[in-house]
């Protein structure tokens, strides 16, 4: 038999396929509500200004990737003396941009010496490198990890890759409406002592329904007495608040978790309130309940990225750290993603306006204005996402939508066209 003849067909990534098609349609009123990503007003990829800057300071600073003087900051020191060359960044990832990034997810006031964070490539990067940990240094073959569905259908392939096997629960209620806060209790509380569970921080893929203050304190109460661990991706932090606070108030369930001693892993991502997505810039945080510890974890992590792609690269990583280090620019890009996120909610009120009250178009479109971040979850049905698709209008067949592609020249047409698909159904 001739080598690799019995491999088989992976699953399908619909979501390339569906980005596939509309990338390559032409048409001139084309939608695209699929891929997440945040959008500008016309449609296009939105480079935030601040990131702008931050590219000019580093054409300015010449770093050539990585350069360093011995010693630091003296600029008189003999040239033999001065490391100037395109290094591999170390291992567990650039420390200064570390540092900020922790800071940006836990508070200037957080004892950093008892995380470690080390740099992966993007969020997905470090769901991989965090389940890979979590397999080596805490699971065993009973310990499962509990997600919630609907989710990002990549949860489950990442931990299965990684050895863990995976349970599912309702995270929605019927008609996925709304935090079904009764089955995941349900969950917390039926699964084994120290199991997984995988929660999103913020802007809940692919539903915007997220937690409240109460239920995240709720769930934190039953994490502790199971003695579970929390696997928290955050994938759009800042993109669920007005509030100009660079996405803190988004990722305050992740801090009262830590400040409740509970075991706590975070995937961070800059790929969306950054705007830093072919850059692949993540990181992963381990909350651990000492220095000592954390220093242990922090080089476990490091032979592990050792062996899975050696070091993560630099440039998306060095805009970052130059927008979190230099206040004015920092408070710049608060404002910037605070009014991205502003944009969301002005696109969701008013394709709730247009259909609940223009077109009075069947159902209840409430969520639309209750859910937070980039996406809703429309309770479309596939055949009629599929008639969507056939007037240039792009979504996954789940029924999300992707609020950030909506904007002033598209959404008349888009709220018609699923008014239309809706009553045409119902005739």
């Amino acid at each position: 038999m001739a080598l690799f003849t019995s491999i088989s067909k992976p699953p399908e990534d619909f979501m390339n396929i569906l980005k596939h098609k509309a990338d390559t349609d032409t048409h001139l009123e084309k939608v695209d509500l699929g891929v997440g990503l945040y959008r500008n007003e016309q449609g296009s990829y939105y480079e935030f200004p601040a990131i702008k800057k931050a590219k000019e300071i580093l054409t300015k600073k010449n770093l050539g990737h990585d350069v360093r003087r011995i010693p630091p900051n003296n600029p008189g020191c003999p040239r033999s003396l001065i490391i100037e060359s395109k290094k591999y960044n170390p291992t567990t990832g650039i420390p200064s941009f570390l540092k900020l990034a922790a800071k940006s997810m836990f508070g200037d006031a957080a004892d950093l010496q008892k995380i470690a964070s080390v740099q992966a490539i993007g969020g997905t990067g470090a769901n991989r490198i965090g389940a890979v940990f979590l397999q080596k240094h805490f699971a065993n073959e009973e310990t499962r990890v509990y997600i919630g569905t609907p989710g990002w259908p990549n949860h489950p392939p990442i931990f299965t890759h990684a050895g863990i096997l995976h349970e599912t629960y309702n995270y929605l209620n019927t008609g996925n409406r709304g935090v079904d806060m009764g089955s995941i209790l349900s969950a917390i509380e039926t699964a084994p002592p120290r199991s997984i569970f995988v929660l999103q921080g913020c802007c809940q893929n692919p539903s915007g329904s997220d937690l409240k203050k109460e239920e995240w304190k709720t769930l934190a109460y039953a994490f502790k007495d199971k003695k579970h661990l929390a696997f928290f991706d955050v994938a759009y932090q800042g993109l669920g608040t007005t509030e100009p606070d660079g996405g803190m108030s988004d990722v305050w369930g992740i801090r009262y978790f830590v400040e409740q001693n509970i075991d706590v892993l975070v995937c961070q991502s800059f790929s969306k309130n950054m705007g830093l997505y072919s850059e692949r810039t993540g990181v992963l945080h381990v909350a651990c309940h000492d220095s000592g510890i954390a220093e242990r974890v922090k080089d476990a992590l490091r032979a592990l990225i050792r062996w899975e792609f050696s070091s993560a690269s630099a440039y998306g990583a060095r805009l970052a750290e130059t927008i979190l280090e230099n206040p004015a620019l920092k408070e710049e890009w608060k404002g910037e993603l605070a009014g991205a996120a502003k944009r969301l909610v002005n696109n969701r009120e008013r394709l709730y306006y247009e259909l609940s009250v223009v077109r009075k178009t069947p159902g209840d479109w409430k969520f639309l204005v209750e859910d937070k971040g980039l996406f809703s979850l429309t309770g479309l049905s596939e055949n009629q996402v599929d008639s969507l698709i056939e007037r240039h209008i792009y979504l996954p067949r789940t029924g999300r939508i992707n609020v950030a592609g909506l904007n002033e020249g598209n959404m008349i047409r888009v709220a018609d066209s699923i008014d239309s698909v809706i009553r045409k159904t119902q005739e």
